[in-house]
């Protein structure tokens, strides 16, 4: 539970919330329209996107994004950093913690300049829990004490029963028992003055945590159960669900049927406040229950609610997730453009004074005209810089579109494969109780591998975001086939196909893990779509003369020789005979960019009887 935990704190730690809250929204609301002055005005717009993020995070977007484009225009520091901390907020919430990281900086940064010590407090505090996420424990640890230390300072210490519950909640055993107990007492001292409700809860929880570390079972239970029951009268959701989660999880250890009633509890409270994360949680919990207990119809029930839980997911990333990435590509494409007129004036300015120069200097017209030719030729090449970083931008733009449609591309497979298996188990009562248990547990590891993909590609796009620099690390070949054969064998079972991995287990590849998979899976795609039912696919490796080389074979029916020296290239203007042709061309063109970023190259060739070798080389250290 440390990441629920970790994510609850900071939403803890940047907003306090009230019984009024939806009041104060729809008042806001009404209010907004007729608010005249600027200042006001950003100030509500940031009050609306702190209390909307529970209800609707596009929504708590949408204001702090106004609110960041009017403060800019007035120059207002205090709007600015508020906007750029609901935005971090909002990247926390959506699980990008790099883009989080930068906003919560750029907000700490302008609270350290304004002089804004509660702020700054507060902004260290965001920068640590996103560390903690991360699993940088050094890095959070480190954060969190400069917050207490400046904290001490503080005429007005609120925001210290926050951090102080934070800490120690996530970093226990940072603490001696007498320190952790003198720092509870004194968050509970400042709840106390500030009446800070959620801070007293809190509060209780870790009380109720230590009851049950010094095996003090019935106060632990009685004070977690009393914590649950005011968090839930006081609408305090998600506050409430993590403990009903430590209650469930104390329960079903020495009562069975309890436990499950806290995990049907929990699981009807996040359906009704729309918490998804929650969701999965208890839903996953109540699966694995049924699973042990052998009880189907509550099995087939709960996995139902699973799938629905992905597949509504799958809905929201591929019609909302990437809005937010493409605001950050245009955040960065605005500071570039500021830079270029920055550099422009100084151009400008630099042009100026050459020309007052020149006409002072008109007698020395030898120099002027020698002037004058290298000045040209300086421009001419700027100019041919220019020339080429627009022509770069092109092909880079052009990559990043198709990137987006391949991914989408790329796990379609394995959720499709999982919709299949769905449809199969609702005529369950033609199956066998070992059948079922079959399908369940392919299910199980078709699910397995969609979301390890997804990970996975999602954490190389976040890494292209901040900035991509390649740095090869040495991987086993042959494990890495086998991983990217895993997605594919329902589909070669369908089609009946024979997937040989020749591959050395020797053999060491030196190369980024997610940018070799994608090629391995896209070369293993294309030799199943053009192979005939009932044929073998063959994975080859050789290692020597400094390079290693992968091929896949397939026994279809080859490439034409016109299209042999086409299929790799951006520009070209490839005429296809069918979709199959098309789509496999595009991954294509992708793999080569990758296998390039690698210092590698990429080709194909026909085999000597049938079928084609798709293949890739790579450079081993010196």
């Amino acid at each position: 539970m440390k990441r629920s935990v970790s994510f609850l704190v900071l939403l803890l730690c940047t907003i306090s919330v009230c019984f009024g809250q939806l009041k104060e929204v729809k008042q806001l609301k009404k209010a907004l329209p007729l608010i005249k002055d600027s200042i006001q005005y950003v100030n509500t717009l940031n009050r609306l996107g702190l209390l909307m993020y529970e209800r609707n995070i596009d929504s708590a977007f949408h204001y702090a994004k106004q609110a960041r484009a009017i403060a800019d225009r007035l120059n207002y520091k205090q709007g600015k950093a508020d906007a750029l901390n609901a935005i971090g907020i909002v990247y926390d919430v959506k699980g990008n913690l790099q883009l989080s990281l930068r906003y919560y900086n750029e907000a700490f940064n302008l609270y350290k300049e304004l002089g804004d010590t509660s702020n700054v407090v507060q902004g260290l505090m965001n920068i640590g829990l996103v560390f903690n996420e991360n699993k940088e424990d050094k890095k959070a640890i480190n954060f969190f004490k400069r917050a207490l230390n400046i904290g001490k300072t503080l005429q007005r210490d609120s925001i210290m029963s926050l951090l102080i519950c934070n800490y120690i909640l996530l970093y226990p055993n940072q603490l001696s028992k007498d320190s952790t107990e003198f720092y509870l007492e004194k968050a509970r001292q400042i709840g106390n003055r500030f009446n800070d409700k959620r801070t007293l809860l809190e509060a209780d929880q870790i009380q109720s945590l230590i009851y049950l570390q010094n095996n003090e079972r019935e106060k632990g239970i009685a004070l977690l159960q009393k914590a649950i029951n005011s968090g839930l009268s006081m609408e305090l959701y998600y506050l409430s669900l993590d403990m009903v989660i430590n209650l469930g999880d104390l329960y079903f250890a020495t009562d069975t049927s309890k436990g499950i009633t806290y995990y049907k509890q929990g699981l009807s409270i996040a359906e009704k406040s729309g918490y998804h994360y929650y969701e999965k949680i208890f839903g996953k919990k109540l699966y694995d229950i049924y699973i042990a207990q052998n009880n189907l119809p509550e099995v087939q029930r709960y996995s139902a609610k699973l799938l629905k839980l992905y597949d509504d997911e799958e809905v929201y990333t591929n019609t909302s997730g990437f809005d937010y990435i493409d605001y950050a590509l245009k955040d960065q494409q605005l500071e570039a453009i500021t830079i270029r007129s920055q550099n422009r004036q100084v151009l400008a300015i630099v042009a100026g004074i050459l020309f007052i120069i020149t006409a002072i200097a008109v007698i020395f017209i030898y120099r002027l005209y020698a002037l004058k030719k290298r000045h040209g030729k300086t421009l001419e090449e700027l100019n041919r810089k220019v020339q080429l970083r627009n022509e770069k931008l092109e092909v880079d733009h052009e990559f990043n579109n198709k990137l987006v449609s391949i991914l989408a591309h790329d796990f379609r497979q394995p959720i499709g494969a999982l919709k299949t298996l769905a449809t199969v188990l609702k005529d369950a009562d033609s199956f066998t109780r070992d059948e079922l248990m079959d399908l369940v547990d392919t299910m199980e590891h078709s699910s397995n591998i969609s979301l390890e993909i997804f990970e996975n590609i999602l954490h190389w796009i976040k890494q292209q975001l901040s900035g991509f620099e390649y740095q090869a690390h040495p991987l086993n070949l042959k494990d890495l086939v086998e991983e990217s054969l895993q997605p594919f064998m329902l589909m070669g079972e369908e089609h009946q196909l024979h997937f040989v991995n020749e591959v050395d287990p020797t053999i060491v590849v030196y190369a980024d893990k997610e940018l070799v998979q994608f090629i391995h899976r896209n070369f293993i795609h294309n030799a199943i779509k053009f192979s005939p039912d009932n044929s073998t696919i063959t994975i080859t490796a050789k290692a020597g003369d400094g390079n290693t080389t992968l091929c896949v074979k397939d026994e279809g029916k080859g490439i034409s020789p016109d299209k042999l020296q086409l299929l790799f290239n951006f520009q070209t203007n490839m005429q296809y005979s069918n979709e199959k042709e098309k789509g496999a061309g595009v991954a294509l063109m992708i793999c080569k960019d990758f296998t390039e970023k690698m210092n590698g190259r990429i080709w194909v060739e026909n085999n000597e009887v049938r079928g084609a070798a798709f293949c890739y080389s790579l450079p081993n250290p010196k």
